[in-house]
């Protein structure tokens, strides 16, 4: 089982209960305080039936979600993408930390946490695709590698009208390699709408390097494209 890192901390044994009621001992078997994901092992448990695992990376601003906890169930929307954190309306409490945000598929896209933020961070999810990862490296014993950003390789300014006006090109980068040029602007990344130079970072957030991406752009003549790009590791 997973749960927030923050959740379990300084315990080795915790105490589970299943919505059926029926109680369970599990032992921390690992824990990572950067992405804030700790892996349970659970002694004696027969018939538990595993959530299913969505894709965060197709995640967008204004999806349906809906947040499971312990005592609630409420339903809102995906508000915002920040810092690699999927920031949901959904309603949420102190003790909604290591909650289910689920979407309308039924699928899991995110764990809630409050981390080291307190009540700031109410309605903060995790996404799917780290706590995957970062689960997957615990329970082969090992300590999760620190994280690397996805990185496109431009620098950026506001673009008038919207969007990201790419200002330079890294030599060699990824968005070099995958032929954006300079004075094009960025519209979306990954099906995801960059309104300003700013929005881009926590874009950028949620994917990992090595992954490809669409990128939108608009060219001078006013002609739009989308191009895959290879993320690179900054």
């Amino acid at each position: 089982m997973v749960t927030p890192a923050s959740l379990v901390a300084g315990s080795q044994q915790v105490s589970i209960t299943t919505s059926s009621g029926q109680k369970y001992t599990g032992f921390v078997a690992g824990a990572d305080t950067n992405s804030d994901v700790a892996l349970v092992r659970v002694s004696g448990a027969t018939g538990l039936i595993p959530a299913p695992f969505g894709d965060s990376t197709g995640v967008q601003i204004g999806d349906v979600v809906v947040l499971i906890g312990s005592h609630t169930v409420s339903q809102g929307i995906v508000s915002e993408i920040v810092s690699g954190r999927i920031v949901t309306t959904a309603s949420a409490s102190s003790d909604s930390s290591g909650s289910a945000l689920v979407n309308i598929a039924g699928q899991v896209i995110g764990m809630t946490t409050l981390g080291s933020a307190g009540a700031s961070a109410l309605g903060n999810a995790i996404p799917s695709n780290q706590v995957n990862t970062v689960a997957q490296q615990l329970l082969k014993g090992g300590s999760p590698t620190p994280s690397r950003k996805a990185f496109l390789g431009v620098s950026l300014t506001d673009a008038t009208g919207g969007g990201a006006q790419v200002q330079s090109v890294l030599a060699g980068g990824p968005a070099a390699t995958a032929g954006i040029q300079s004075g094009w602007t960025i519209l979306a990344i990954g099906g995801h709408s960059v309104t300003n130079a700013a929005a881009v970072a926590p874009i950028l957030a949620i994917y990992a390097p090595g992954q490809r991406v669409a990128v939108t752009v608009r060219l001078p003549n006013g002609s739009t494209r989308s191009i895959q790009v290879l993320l690179g590791s900054g």
